[in-house]
Formats: C-alpha cells, sequence, structure tokens
C-alpha cells in the first residue's frame, strides 16, 4: 500500500479515553522487545513518529496513527516484560481488554511473534484473548534476518503449530531484510478487512 499520509491521531492511557471511531482499526499486539515500534515505523514510512523506548515495557498507553485517512494503526502497549511488576501487567490487562471490547473494536488484530523463539506463554495467553472474542488475525513474525532461510521456514511452522492457526496466516518480516519486506503485512492486512483502506 502506498503510504501518502501517516500521523498520531490519538491516544488513551485509561479506559475511559478509549477512542470511539468508524475508520477501520488494526491493532498491534506484541511483546515489549518484539520490535514492534520499528515495524510500525517501517510501515507507515516514518522514523520518527513512532516513539522507540530504550526501556522495554515502558509504554504503557494506547496509541492511534492514521494512516492515508482512511484507517487506524493501534499501537497496544507491550506485554511480557520480565521486569514489569504483577500490577503493570494487570493494568495492561485492564486496559487493552477494555479496548477489545469496546464497539466497534478492533477489525483485524496484527500479533508480533520473535521469529527466533516459539510462542510464550504470554503469546498464547494473548492468542486466546483474541480467539475467545472472535476477532480476525495475521501472525507476524518479526526479526526475520536473525535465521536462515531454512530455520525461518521451521520456526514459521512452529508458530502456526503451536498457536494453532493456519500456516498461511503467519508470515515473516523483517525491517532491514529488503528480501523480508514489510509490505507484506500491508497485502495481508487489506485482504483481511476486505481492501477497506
Amino acid at each position: 500500500m502506498k503510504i501518502v499520509s501517516a500521523s498520531l491521531y490519538d491516544q488513551a492511557y485509561t479506559p475511559t479515553q478509549i477512542l470511539e471511531t468508524d475508520l477501520p482499526q488494526i491493532a498491534v499486539f506484541g511483546r515489549s522487545n518484539v520490535g514492534k515500534s520499528s515495524l510500525l515505523a517501517s510501515l507507515m514510512k516514518r522514523k520518527k513518529l513512532v516513539k522507540v523506548s530504550s526501556t522495554p515495557g515502558k509504554t504503557r498507553a494506547i496509541f492511534y496513527y492514521q494512516v492515508n485517512g482512511r484507517l487506524l494503526l493501534v499501537d497496544l502497549p507491550g506485554y511480557g516484560f520480565s521486569k514489569a511488576p504483577k500490577a503493570m501487567a494487570a493494568q495492561w490487562q485492564s486496559l487493552v481488554e477494555a479496548y477489545l471490547d469496546k464497539p466497534p473494536g478492533p477489525d483485524l488484530a496484527v500479533h508480533l511473534i520473535d521469529i527466533r523463539h516459539p510462542p510464550t506463554r504470554d503469546d498464547g495467553a494473548v492468542h486466546q484473548i483474541l480467539m475467545e472474542r472472535k476477532i480476525p488475525f495475521l501472525v507476524v513474525a518479526t526479526k526475520g534476518d536473525k535465521l536462515s532461510r531454512a530455520r525461518r521456514i521451521k520456526s514459521l511452522e512452529v508458530i502456526a503449530r503451536d498457536l494453532g492457526v493456519p500456516r498461511d496466516l503467519v508470515v515473516a518480516v523483517s525491517t532491514k531484510d529488503p528480501s523480508l519486506p514489510v509490505e507484506v503485512v500491508w497485502e495481508k492486512i487489506l485482504e483481511r478487512i476486505g481492501n477497506r483502506e
């Protein structure tokens, strides 16, 4: 998809601040160190638009980015950071579940998994949250440049198997390797939401 414009549209730090909008929403989930900010910046062709924290797990808000004036990329706070206290994890769940449960909710969830590792317990829990709410999803395996092609194929199979999802809904990308372009994510997004960009 050609990016004509991308900007920060709104943000929510509490459930009462969650946006009500008719724009299609693409919710982006991922562990705190999965490369979510870098992927979002690459998707929007705006390196400075998305803030990349030097401390994983520090961001505890929902950020709405409007793309081409047609849809919203919704950056949800990262989860699973080992140094985060339990109270912070509970806050994450409260805010994210409030977002998911507020109509109309996301049209699609993009779930980021580090390709170098099998899905964690937290990854599985997030996938279960999406399944329970019947939210369409796409699994994106980040950091694809870190593995050889053979290991990458094997890892994608493991991710699909462990999450119990069709293999064609798991794609590998890299923000550094042109042979694994992030544009494939846009292709899958538009395919899944019916080209309503």
